[in-house]
């Protein structure tokens, strides 16, 4: 009887051993899929992103400087990504409009929002929209 009683502790104790074992490989194998789910997060990177172009204000002042008739009056941020230009335009009327056309082949040009003629003092006055986003 009293090795019968030994052999019940013993077999008592080995599953206890066993239990405990069996709870720590259960808490292992979740910390290794957690690791394999951080580690299986695939990123794509498109290569063939497009460039976005940066403008700043001189761009903007590069532009107008290109035609020699355009005077700067004021410059204003209108949005994030937005500029307004107050020109004067010091040549001839005539001409106006292919000075407008130079403008409209920069690609920051956003609209041409008024222009404004006053003949009796002789003055052009416009007012521009750029893409400023530097």
């Amino acid at each position: 009887m009293n090795k019968n009683r030994h052999f019940k502790v013993m077999l008592a104790i080995l599953l206890m051993i066993i239990g405990i074992l069996f709870l720590k490989l259960i808490f292992v194998v979740d910390k290794i899929n957690g690791i394999k789910n951080q580690g299986s997060i695939n990123i794509t990177v498109d290569k063939n992103q497009m460039k976005v172009e940066k403008y700043g204000y001189s761009d903007i002042l590069d532009v107008l400087r290109k035609n020699s008739y355009f005077n700067v009056k004021t410059i204003n941020m209108i949005d994030q990504e937005k500029c307004n230009i107050q020109v004067d335009y010091s040549g001839d009327i005539k001409l106006l409009y292919t000075s407008l056309q130079s403008l409209n082949e920069s690609k920051n040009l956003l609209i041409i929002n008024s222009i404004n003629i006053n003949k009796e003092a002789k003055t052009t006055t416009i007012s521009i929209d750029f893409k400023k986003n530097k």
